[in-house]
Parts: structure tokens; C-alpha cells; sequence
């Protein structure tokens, strides 16, 4: 049988619809076992853990099969209960597969410390930059006698005076003691008036 008889014949014909029915089925089933290994379709909304302790955060998810990893404590913020979920990945609400990894970020129990640098000296405008770089904030300021104006003679809080190296919690106030700039100084005669005052008794003796 030549080749183009046989690719003619009902045998070629009912054995390439059977190929084409078995690759189909193939397919077919290869796309509905991947829909069900992936759970297509089927996604669960991430609860809200933000201001819960993580065992609470836990029991919260056991449910859902998610698993929750700490990945860091971070500074303290006073919104947020100490020791508690501050931030979470994925977010609230997102749509996830079952069994998803939520890695949560937890508050810090309270402020922590820092130690201040040596600010004498240093002008008001330096040493507010510095300060709060260091996480501290910027309290009231008081001038006294100096030379010079709006440097620091010293800081202080709650009335204690405080020197390099003192430790303070971020996030508290510091005090400035700032030069007036007034120390020195001599107001120069800027008047015909004033100059009169002083010239005034020596013409007199004159006569």
C-alpha cells in the first residue's frame, strides 16, 4: 500500500482522531491537576495582626494553615501595644494561597537609650540636627550672659544638666542653655542728643 493510499484509508483517519482525543485528555487533565496543586481560585484573605501578641497571632491563623515567622523588633512606637505586631507581609485583606508565610515585625517594649554626644559649643541650629538624629526632640531654650549668641553653653533635662556620653531615651527632651550674645557688649553713641550730654560740661567750665 502506497503512502498516499494509506493516509487515505480509514485506518490512518480513526487512528490520528485517537491520537488527537488522547493528547486532548492528556492536556486536559494535566490543567485540572495543576488547578487543583495550585488551589486556583481558591484564596484566603490574610487577617488583620497588627497590635496582637504573636501567640495570639498565631492561634488567629492555625486555622488557615498560614505560619507566622519574626523577622525583627522594631523601635519602639507609642501607637502600638509593646511586644505587639506592628507590621505584617503580606498585608491585611491580600488574598493568599493556604499555608502562606505572614513574617510580622514586632514593637519594641519601650524607647530605647542613646548616648548624647558633646553639644557644647556647638551652635542651636547643629545641635538640634544632631539631637534629633538621635531619635530626641528638641525641649525649651534659655539664654544666658555669653559672648556668643545661640551656642550651646549646656544641655539639660528635668533639670538635671546633661554631658557627652549620659545616656537619655529616645523620643525625650532635651533642653538647650544658649549664649545671649550679650556679654561684652558696649551700645555705641548714635545720637546727637547723647553726644551733647557728655561734650556739654566741659564747654561750660570754659566760661
Amino acid at each position: 500500500m502506497g503512502f498516499t493510499t494509506f493516509i487515505k484509508s480509514k485506518q490512518f483517519i480513526f487512528s490520528l482522531i485517537g491520537a488527537v482525543v488522547i493528547i486532548g485528555l492528556l492536556v486536559f487533565g494535566s490543567l485540572q491537576f495543576l488547578s487543583i496543586y495550585t488551589r486556583h481560585g481558591k484564596e484566603i484573605k490574610v487577617p488583620d495582626l497588627k497590635k496582637m501578641k504573636v501567640e495570639s497571632a498565631m492561634n488567629a491563623v492555625a486555622g488557615n494553615g498560614f505560619e507566622i515567622v519574626i523577622i525583627d523588633t522594631v523601635d519602639y512606637n507609642p501607637d502600638f501595644p509593646s511586644l505587639t505586631i506592628s507590621e505584617q507581609d503580606p498585608k491585611a485583606d491580600a488574598g493568599v494561597k493556604e499555608g502562606r508565610k505572614i513574617y510580622v515585625k514586632i514593637n519594641a517594649k519601650g524607647y530605647s537609650s542613646v548616648r548624647l554626644p558633646n553639644l557644647d559649643g556647638r551652635t542651636l541650629r547643629h545641635a538640634t540636627s544632631i539631637i534629633e538624629s538621635l531619635g530626641l526632640v528638641k525641649g525649651e531654650t534659655k539664654y544666658e550672659p555669653d559672648f556668643a549668641k545661640d551656642v550651646v553653653l549646656r544641655i539639660e533635662q528635668d533639670g538635671r544638666i546633661l554631658r557627652a556620653g549620659d545616656k537619655v531615651l529616645k523620643n525625650s527632651k532635651i533642653n538647650f542653655i544658649l549664649g545671649d550674645g550679650m556679654l561684652g557688649y558696649k551700645p555705641e553713641i548714635d545720637s546727637l542728643g547723647e553726644m551733647y550730654e557728655d561734650v556739654a560740661p566741659k564747654i561750660d567750665s570754659i566760661f
